[in-house]
């Protein structure tokens, strides 16, 4: 009885130590998967570095209609070089692959947009379909 009480703590330590990675809702994104995850519908691609941590950008997870990733630019140099990433943390809106909008940092390393801006090209893209 123990023994199974224990497995069942340990599980339950695992999905609580899980959950802020999924509720994050941002992937991970690389040079091997990045075309595969970005060739069909809106992608909202944060491109940053670990070393920059302080400054990411936490609204991404938040968007609607969009799927949201994070690039670490150490890490995947190929697409760091293809999109002429310069400072982090730059976000590029992606429309099935094709790079719609831009958004850099300003002075101090820290995206100088907001949600509300971000959304406000997902939402054009959007209607614009049904135009």
């Amino acid at each position: 009885m123990t023994k199974i009480f224990t497995i069942i703590l340990f599980i339950m330590g695992l999905i609580i130590l899980m959950l802020p990675l999924k509720a994050l809702g941002q992937d991970f994104i690389t040079d091997d998967d990045f075309s595969l995850k970005t060739k069909k519908g809106i992608a909202v691609i944060e491109f940053w570095a670990e070393w920059n941590s302080n400054n990411q950008v936490n609204f991404l997870p938040n968007l609607s209609d969009c799927n949201p990733y994070r690039v670490c630019i150490v890490k995947n140099s190929m697409l760091k070089s293809k999109y002429n990433i310069i400072s982090i943390p730059t976000v590029v809106v992606l429309n099935n692959g094709v790079e719609e909008k831009r958004f850099l940092p300003n002075i101090m390393f820290q995206l100088d947009a907001s949600k509300k801006k971000v959304q406000g090209v997902i939402d054009e893209i959007i209607l614009e379909r049904f135009q």
